[in-house]
């Protein structure tokens, strides 16, 4: 028996999940530009969306084949727990939400130099690269380096 037919099933949900959500953002798309469907600019997305959703319920309906839904949401749930509980995927996770504060809430409000010097002493820090003040020398070389090469020698305004 296949041991990771419980990443067979998350796949498929996923899939199914996000062609569902595009199909919907086509739709919305195609009818804020009006006009017919088949013009718009949200047809080739809704389409491949359609596809994608064919083959997440294909890789469903093998996986469900294969192993019953109960067993396949059982095994990943252990799966889950275990890889939860890993140090690697504490830091990974961790990147991520810090990742994601970047992106949505520093990099919109605050000026680039303090926004992505935050972000990289965090993700440095995260990743134990070296001590707090080597990371923030780091941090303030990089961002530096960006600020003088984009906006003084190519004259490029940065956000």
């Amino acid at each position: 028996m296949n041991k990771n037919l419980h990443f067979d099933f998350l796949t498929s949900i996923v899939l199914m999940v996000l062609s569902i959500l595009i199909i919907a953002d086509s739709y919305r798309m195609a009818a804020e530009v009006g006009g017919p469907l088949y013009a718009s600019p949200g047809m080739m997305p809704m389409v491949l969306a359609i596809l994608l959703l064919f083959t997440g319920i294909l890789l469903l309906q093998r996986t469900v084949r294969q192993q019953s839904m109960g067993n396949s949401l059982r095994d990943f749930m252990d799966w889950a727990t275990i890889f939860v509980k890993s140090k690697s995927a504490q830091e990974m996770l961790t990147g991520g939400l810090v990742l994601a504060l970047y992106t949505f809430i520093l990099a919109p409000r605050l000026p680039f130099w303090i926004s992505t010097s935050i972000f990289m002493v965090f993700i440095m820090g995260i990743l134990n690269a070296t001590s707090i003040v080597k990371n923030v020398i780091i941090a303030a070389a990089v961002v530096g380096s960006i600020q003088v090469v984009f906006q003084m020698i190519f004259r490029v305004p940065l956000p």
